[in-house]
């Protein structure tokens, strides 16, 4: 089935819902949604291909605000443009928004009972974000050249403690250039 097609035949009822399933669910939001989101539209769903979801990721970390509602935002306009934006984005938004107006007039009368919970979610939800990190490691550094400019962002972030959106516009400096000099590579396209 051609792409083009592909994009009116995803009901947006479904992008919705599935968006909206991710944000009532997944406790921690951001970084520890992504392994879930990857999971529904990449896996289950098969409505992107990992290198896709990959490319919509990168650019979504790129983007200012939560990484969640970017991703969401860039994985709705792919599936059916700008009402794909509107069901993804309200989804992603929906039980959060809830939540959070629930949590926010309760918090004040019973913080110190729901401290231990809070405490409780610190490890799992460092571990749901390693494993983001590793997924994203394994499809974004492939050869020696991607190593390189890894660690020397890395290093520039952490050591010298540049502005990481400074570290990403260079990197968006090097890419175009190394696409002008080596031309784009193939799992570059999307």
């Amino acid at each position: 089935m051609n792409k083009m097609e592909n994009v009116h035949k995803i009901p947006l009822w479904k992008i919705f819902t599935i968006t909206a399933k991710i944000g009532g669910v997944t406790i921690g939001g951001g970084y520890a949604m992504v392994p879930i989101i990857r999971e529904e539209f990449v896996i289950k769903n098969k409505f992107l291909q990992p290198e896709e979801f990959d490319s919509l990721l990168v650019i979504a970390q790129s983007m200012p605000g939560p990484i969640a509602v970017n991703t969401s935002t860039l994985v709705g306009y792919k599936l059916r443009k700008v009402p794909g934006v509107l069901a993804a984005v309200t989804g992603a938004i929906f039980f959060p928004t809830v939540i959070i107006l629930t949590i926010a007039i309760l918090l004040g009368k019973f913080y110190d009972l729901v401290r231990p919970f809070l405490n409780g979610m610190k490890i799992p939800l460092l571990a749901i974000i390693v494993v983001s990190v590793l997924k994203l490691w394994k499809n974004s550094v492939r050869n020696i050249e991607d190593l390189v400019v890894f660690s020397a962002a890395f290093l520039i972030v952490t050591i010298l403690k540049f502005n990481p959106v400074y570290v990403i516009l260079l990197g968006i400096v090097y890419g175009v250039i190394r696409s002008f000099v080596k031309g784009p590579k193939r799992s570059d396209r999307t």
